[in-house]
């Protein structure tokens, strides 16, 4: 009788010494995946793009570069102009009026002081329209169908090229007027891909506006109290200190520059401590009248070194107020000038009309933007596991697979696993210390592997991928799941052979 009770005791004892060594190895298991998927996440949080760029580079240097139309009616810019699409002249606007122009097409003696990547809009100019390109540089259009190239006066005396509607002659109007003889077969020419170039300004346009802020806005010169992004109050004066031998990044709304009474510098941007304002304007739907705020502290001198960036911005128009110091940076928008203030700096932008019949537009100072920005962006995974959910198709944490790591342990091999006794079939208590019900058998391994839980997107979603240097994540994302792979097999594979030898014994 005592032989009888003995034996399930010791059985039972067994199998319990079995199960808490299992246990303790899985558990020391999940603490490692735990630490592992923690790494994971905090790599995830810790990921930044590091973003280096001159983003205005394709603009080549004109004063105004519009990927589509531009409408020039009022009043003069010191330097060249780039348009991709057609042009119409609408009033007196003078071109390259210091000239600044650089930009050289082909073996062309001279640079080119207006490059029109379409044709002349004559249709949309007015009797009265004129455009002197008074820089000494040629003017290339890409199509010339409606228009003359005339290089000779009604007497026949050679004179400086203009370009008229067909037909026309000479001295009509409307008209655009050369102070050089440029020869009549060099006029016709689109030596600019403006798509190129604006497809690479808007993936610099987006990237830089996942900047991180860095410049904290004040209320007093003093330091006064911090002012966070949508709170400038109106008739407010703002005050902000850039770091030196930095980029520094300013991210406000449209509101709060409106509301801005001025925007005091501390102390001045440079070639090595510029200044990025992102301007988002999602509040009024990517549309924003601008009523420029005094930039005090600082002139066009300063002016290269600070960067207006509208980002996603689809209308822009300046209706008023200070000088904009600085580059305006909007590719995705319908840039309209009706203020009689100036731009000191370059004008970015899909569209523009530079003045009306009605009202006229500012100068346009040729202070061409000069500086590499460098900041951190905020990167998104898409998805972004956390180390709460490290997957959206595993709860892991709510079980953490202390009970059965099925797939480490070839459970059809060794069915046995919870029973290191050779003389009591395991088959006759399968599940009452183990749920394998309750996971995936032997035949699913794959279903707990890491390498399901690697998003099927694994580059950061964010602007502008590839440019300006990203980050790799994928390989930040596999190499701790990785790990985690290599440590539940090997737990299993030692879980396997201690159990192999506790029935041998």
């Amino acid at each position: 009788m005592s032989k009888t009770n003995t034996a399930p005791r010791s059985a039972a004892s067994a199998r319990r010494k079995a199960l808490a060594g299992r246990l303790g190895i899985l558990g020391t298991a999940a603490a490692v995946t735990a630490v592992a998927l923690a790494v994971t996440a905090t790599d995830h949080e810790a990921l930044a793009e590091v973003v280096t760029i001159d983003p205005l580079a394709p603009a080549l240097d004109f004063n105004a570069f519009i990927e589509g139309d531009t409408v020039l009616a009022e009043h003069e810019m010191e330097g060249p102009l780039a348009t991709g699409g057609n042009l119409a002249v609408q009033g007196r606007y003078e071109i390259d009026i210091q000239n600044n122009a650089s930009f050289v097409d082909g073996d062309d003696p001279l640079p080119s002081s207006l490059v029109v990547g379409g044709r002349m809009d004559w249709d949309g100019s007015t009797a009265d329209g004129v455009v002197p390109v008074l820089g000494n540089g040629y003017v290339k259009v890409g199509d010339l169908t409606g228009t003359d190239v005339e290089t000779t006066d009604a007497n026949g005396a050679s004179q400086p090229t203009r370009l008229v509607p067909a037909g026309a002659g000479y001295d009509a109007t409307p008209r655009v007027e050369t102070v050089v003889r440029q020869p009549a077969d060099t006029v016709e020419s689109s030596p600019i891909d403006f798509e190129a170039a604006f497809a690479e300004m808007r993936a610099n346009s987006e990237l830089l506006a996942g900047c991180a802020n860095t410049v904290t806005m004040f209320d007093s010169r003093e330091g006064g109290s911090a002012v966070a992004k949508g709170e400038v109050q109106p008739g407010q004066q703002i005050f902000i200190t850039l770091t030196e031998g930095e980029t520094n990044v300013l991210n406000v709304t449209g509101e709060d520059l409106n509301n801005m009474s001025d925007l005091t510098f501390v102390n001045k941007p440079t070639a090595d401590t510029p200044l990025l304002i992102n301007v988002d304007t999602s509040g009024t739907g990517g549309v924003f009248a601008w009523d420029v705020a005094t930039q005090a502290g600082i002139g066009g001198a300063d002016a290269p070194y600070l960067l207006w960036n509208f980002s996603g911005t689809t209308e822009l128009t300046l209706v008023g107020g200070d000088t904009v110091e600085g580059s305006i940076f909007a590719p995705d928008a319908d840039f309209t000038d009706l203020s009689v203030a100036n731009v000191e700096g370059q004008i970015v932008a899909a569209n523009a009309v530079l003045g009306t019949t009605a009202a006229n537009s500012g100068e346009l100072h040729y202070f061409p933007f000069d500086a590499e920005l460098t900041c951190d962006t905020d990167v998104e995974p898409t998805p972004s596991p956390t180390t709460d959910e490290p997957t959206t198709d595993e709860p892991t944490t709510d079980e953490p697979t202390t009970d059965e790591p099925t797939t480490d342990e070839p459970t059809t091999d060794e069915p046995t696993t919870d029973e290191p006794t050779t003389d009591e079939p395991t088959t006759d208590e399968p599940t009452t210390d183990e749920p394998t019900t309750d996971e995936p058998s032997s035949d699913m391994p794959s279903t707990e592997g890491p390498s399901d839980e690697v998003p099927s997107s694994e580059t950061p979603g964010g602007p502008g991928d590839g440019a300006g240097g990203m980050l790799p994540t994928t390989g930040s994302m596999l190499i701790p799941l990785g790990i985690v792979a290599a440590i539940l097999i090997a737990v299993g594979t030692a879980a396997l052979v201690l159990s192999r030898r506790r029935r041998l014994q």
